[in-house]
C-alpha cells in the first residue's frame, strides 16, 4: 500500500522506537522526495503533518507562538496516523 512508509514511520515515532528529531528528519525527507500521485485527501493529511513538523521546535527557549512542542506533535501525529490507516483500509 502506498501509504505504508508514512504509516510505519509515524508508528515508529509514536511507539518510541525513534526520537522526535529522527522522525522530523525522516518524514520531511520522505515527503519532499515523494512523487506519488496522491488523492486530494491523502495529500492533505500528509501535507498537514509536514506543516506540523515544520512548526515543531524541540528547544523551549526558541519556541515561539504557533510553534509545536513534542507533546503537541505527538497528538497531531496520532490524528494523522488514524486518518491514514482509515484511508489505507486498515481499522485504527
Amino acid at each position: 500500500m502506498k501509504l505504508s512508509p508514512y504509516i510505519k514511520l509515524i508508528r515508529s515515532f509514536l511507539n518510541g522506537e525513534i526520537a522526535v528529531t529522527a522522525f522530523e528528519r525522516q518524514y520531511l525527507r520522505l515527503f519532499k522526495d515523494d512523487n506519488t500521485k496522491w488523492s486530494e485527501t491523502e495529500y492533505e493529511v500528509l501535507n498537514e503533518l509536514f506543516s506540523d513538523l515544520d512548526a515543531f521546535c524541540a528547544d523551549p527557549r526558541l519556541r515561539r507562538s504557533g510553534d509545536l512542542d513534542e507533546s503537541q506533535l505527538r497528538k497531531k501525529s496520532e490524528i494523522a496516523l488514524k486518518t491514514l490507516l482509515k484511508l489505507n483500509g486498515v481499522p485504527a
